[in-house]
């Protein structure tokens, strides 16, 4: 009986340094799929990425990515998905004490950096992609079904190798569509 409690409290203890780290509020909403005249297009938005102690180690100027993943796939029946497609985009911030602003960079839009000195407004830019080109519609069959398949994590640049207390990693989100 000592063994079993024994094993319980272990098991109990292990699931407190390892399962905190691994879980966070953040999720994927509001995506949206959109059609241009010749672009498959997306918009995505993540909540609840934020935290305290993100927000403290982005003031003290720990440089931080926000990695979005997006894989397009051709659904086929008894077989495995077909990829068509897949993009890695990421947003880059740090805080630069001296001037007092977030500077962001997305690798989406090439517009350079982005000075910002509301946080509210800065974490917003951080947390959105608007208007993500897929692709091309010239690429995709009218009438076939596709699944978009997309992710989204936050990576600190500040410590390799070594897992951040603040880092997350969403679950995938699955949109399945006919073309």
């Amino acid at each position: 009986m000592k063994m079993v409690l024994a094993k319980c409290l272990l098991l109990t203890i292990l699931c407190l340094f390892v399962i905190p780290g691994h879980l966070s509020g953040a999720q994927l909403v509001n995506i949206v799929i959109r059609y241009t005249a010749d672009e498959l297009m997306i918009d995505i938005k993540i909540k609840d990425v934020f935290t305290k102690d993100l927000k403290d180690a982005l003031s003290k100027s720990i440089p931080m990515d926000i990695v979005f993943s997006v894989s397009l796939f051709k659904v086929r029946k008894f077989w495995f998905d077909e990829k068509i497609t897949s993009k890695t985009e990421s947003h880059q911030v740090r805080f630069d004490t001296l001037k007092k602003v977030y500077k962001i960079r997305r690798s989406y839009r090439h517009q350079g950096i982005i000075a910002e000195k509301n946080s509210n407004e800065a974490q917003r830019i951080m947390t959105e992609i608007n208007g993500l080109k897929v692709i091309p519609l010239a690429r995709l069959k009218k009438g076939t079904h596709y699944q978009l398949r997309i992710k989204s994590e936050l990576q600190d640049r500040s410590y390799p190798f070594t897992e951040a207390p603040w880092e997350f990693e969403t679950d995938w989100y699955t949109i399945n569509f006919i073309y």
